[in-house]
């Protein structure tokens, strides 16, 4: 009995470990990032989605051109759970409610599709999955009994197709587009729509238009004239609880978006909306692919009597779970494209430590499908980054870098290779951009305070979208621990800066505000007697070393008549503040 049952067990193991091990798993790559509108951003690769709860789903694929991928069993984590981790919170908006945002999914390719928040919280966890293994159903009967080769070998080829995950997968579809694999990013959008509200004592809407993103605007005052449904609800609101199992009767919402010449688009959405402001937002795939789309109506009528109380038409989608995305009085039904768009985002990593990277920084690194950066960069974020390609190191463009790296060039061949470089490396980002790739330049500290990218990246920076990041004078401000701006104000400068503009120095010193220096350690020499022309020589200076560095960072402080002989006995020349004026006392 006991042999048995340990050959039972050890049966099971290895079955659980082969389903694991089908169809691509490579537990060693990141998986996918989680964004938007959450507090916590995720980075979660495959082997952290298997420690997660999950759940097997069956899912038959045929698409809406018909073609078969195949029948495989899915184990994955729901979509509601991870989202509920990354704690999906909205911004200060006038409509507090989550029924009106955006999940936009996408894979490696660049593909997007939809889903409505609804369809994830409003359904049973099951429904949504995010796969991270999955396993053919093979057939049972021999396909010769029924079938020709040339009929049933391509079905069986199928079979053994590699199933690219993470996979997005939706158990209620009919029709199985949505179902993306190779997912990179799931993104939580509020779209922040801006509507004109209405509060009056009754709630009450004539009527209701279809507009946005369709072929004519309809303006509907009854339904008659269309073909007409009838649908059971059960009115559970998260909030109130049961109001009881209500019977409506309508049009089915996909007839009235057909009537106004929808297209057939993964990336749309449509947003219901009363005078009131509430709303919902549905995908079009829960309307048109989703067998809950065959129930979803606009009611006129309810115990077949006309909509009277909050009318006099109604958004009633009967299979959801809770009642919180039915719109009471519907004044407006608005198709909109969230069409994919290829992004060029300069953003900021923060000046050292990987904990000072923002979650909004790794929100947009989520965004992205290739990155330019330094291999330190690229070494230090790999979690965030996944196995995106790097296009090149943008170092390598700095003049410093350049030089060091080709000892052997005369200025002129230098100079005249760097531009070369320089444009070639510009392209690289052009043609990602043009090939529908979003593109992330990854910069140290803040993208816009003396970036590395200032001498060369030209046009493509008017293009930028910016993401803030943590300066190195952040960091530094920290360490020295004081009221920088005590005299009034604080003037950020480069060597260059002063030496060009000795008024300003001797503005700042009359005045008693604090100077600070960026890449000024190397000048130091040069610079002391620019000091002591305008300071006296017992102002305090604080050179502020590797600052964000958490193992390395420090702080020297001295005074205008020693900083070059201070900073000399230093071993870093490089990674450096200089901070002068009264209010370091």
């Amino acid at each position: 009995m006991k042999k048995r049952l340990a050959l039972s067990l050890f049966s099971l193991i290895i079955s659980f470990l082969c389903f694991l091990t089908v169809s691509g798993w490579t537990a060693t790559l990141p998986a996918v990032s989680i964004t938007g509108a959450v507090r916590q951003p995720l980075n979660l690769t495959l082997q952290d989605l298997q420690k997660l709860e999950a759940v097997t789903v069956r899912l038959n694929e045929v698409t809406t051109d018909h073609r078969y991928n195949g029948v495989f069993y899915f184990r994955g984590v729901p979509l509601k759970a991870l989202l509920e981790l990354a704690y999906v919170e909205k911004e200060e908006t006038g409509f507090s409610k989550l029924n009106d945002l955006a999940i936009v999914v996408r894979n490696k390719d660049g593909k997007q599709t939809v889903l409505s928040w609804g369809e994830v919280f409003f359904s049973n966890p099951g429904e949504v999955v995010l796969a991270f293994s999955s396993a053919p159903i093979m057939p049972h009967a021999d396909c010769k009994i029924c079938h020709a080769p040339e009929v049933y070998q391509s079905r069986l080829d199928i079979l053994s197709r590699r199933v690219g995950l993470p996979k997005l997968v939706l158990a209620n579809d009919f029709y199985t587009d949505r179902c993306l694999e190779d997912v990179t990013n799931i993104e939580v959008l509020d779209l922040h729509l801006k509507m004109v509200f209405k509060r009056t004592q009754n709630l009450f809407s004539p009527g209701f238009t279809v507009t946005g993103e369709v072929k004519q605007t309809l303006n509907i005052s009854d339904l008659a004239s269309y073909p007409r449904t009838q649908a059971p609800a059960k009115m559970v609101g998260d909030g109130a609880g049961y109001h009881g199992l209500e019977s409506y009767g309508g049009v089915l919402l996909s007839e009235l978006l057909k009537k106004a010449g929808v297209t057939p688009d993964l990336n749309q959405v449509i947003v219901i909306s009363a005078p009131d402001g509430y709303r919902s937002l549905l995908s079009y795939g829960e309307v048109f692919l989703s067998s809950k789309g065959k129930s979803i109506i606009i009611a006129d009528q309810i115990a077949n009597q006309p909509v009277k109380k909050d009318g006099k038409f109604k958004l009633i989608l009967p299979d959801n779970l809770s009642a919180d995305g039915t719109v009471k009085a519907v004044g407006k039904i608005e198709v909109m494209a969230l069409k994919p768009k290829a992004n060029f985002y300069i953003i900021g990593t923060g000046c050292a430590d990987t904990s000072l990277l923002t979650l909004e920084a790794i929100s947009y690194m989520g965004k992205a499908d290739v990155f330019v950066c330094s291999e330190d960069i690229q070494k230090r974020f790999a979690k965030y980054m996944g196995n995106k390609p790097v296009l090149f190191d943008p170092l390598m463009n700095t003049e410093h870098l350049f030089k060091k790296d080709h000892p052997d060039l005369s200025s002129e061949e230098g100079k005249k290779l760097l531009e070369a470089q320089r444009a070639k490396n510009s392209q690289m980002i052009r043609d990602a951009l043009k090939a529908g790739k979003s593109v992330a330049f990854l910069e140290y500290g803040d993208p816009t305070l003396y970036p590395s990218w200032m001498h060369w990246l030209g046009d493509l920076s008017k293009e930028a979208h910016y993401i803030p990041g943590i300066s190195a004078f952040n960091a530094a401000n920290a360490m020295v621990g004081k009221h920088l701006g005590c005299n009034g104000s604080i003037i950020i400068t480069v060597p260059q800066g002063l030496k060009t503009n000795e008024a300003m120095l001797k503005a700042v010193a009359d005045n008693g505000d604090t100077l600070v220096i960026f890449i000024g350690l190397k000048e130091l020499k040069n610079l002391k007697p620019l000091f002591q022309k305008y300071f006296s020589s017992t102002t305090p200076v604080s050179l502020v070393y590797r600052a964000g560095y958490s193992d390395s960072n420090h702080v020297v402080k001295t005074t205008v008549a020693d900083v070059a002989e201070v900073a000399e006995k230093e071993q870093e020349k490089h990674l450096g503040m200089i901070y002068i004026g009264p209010c370091l006392k």
